[in-house]
């Protein structure tokens, strides 16, 4: 008698467990990074950057704020504030190379490229 009480719920939690796994496993997304190397020259805040004499064809600068990056020192950093290895100075360029993934309008919002890791490299 004392296993019956346990049976239903059990049942419902593996019902929960394998309707989760689905949900997870459908609406996952993932995507694989262009990477692309060049001189970067940021804006006066350290939030945006002009990417200059790479192989990346698209046109424009890149917002970089939100983007991990690591410095010359490899320590990988979070970049809620820009990456620092950039810099303010609008007259310095710095060596780096990018991950760039192209973001469709869903809901996401904005449609374009998304800087999702940034590595100066001098």
């Amino acid at each position: 008698m004392e296993t019956r009480r346990f049976v239903a719920p059990v049942a419902v939690g593996v019902v929960a467990a394998a309707v989760f796994g689905a949900w997870g496993f459908t609406t996952r997304h993932s995507a694989t990074a262009d990477v692309v190397e060049g001189w970067a020259m940021p804006n006066a805040s350290g939030t945006a950057i002009a990417l200059h004499n790479s192989d990346d064809t698209r046109d424009g600068g890149y917002i970089i704020v939100g983007a991990s990056w690591a410095g010359r020192d490899n320590v990988w950093h979070d970049g809620t504030d820009g990456p620092a290895c950039v810099g303010t100075d609008t007259a310095v360029k710095t060596r780096v190379r990018l991950g760039i993934v192209d973001v469709e309008a869903h809901q996401e919002g904005v449609a374009g490229p998304r800087v999702v890791w940034l590595r100066c490299l001098e």
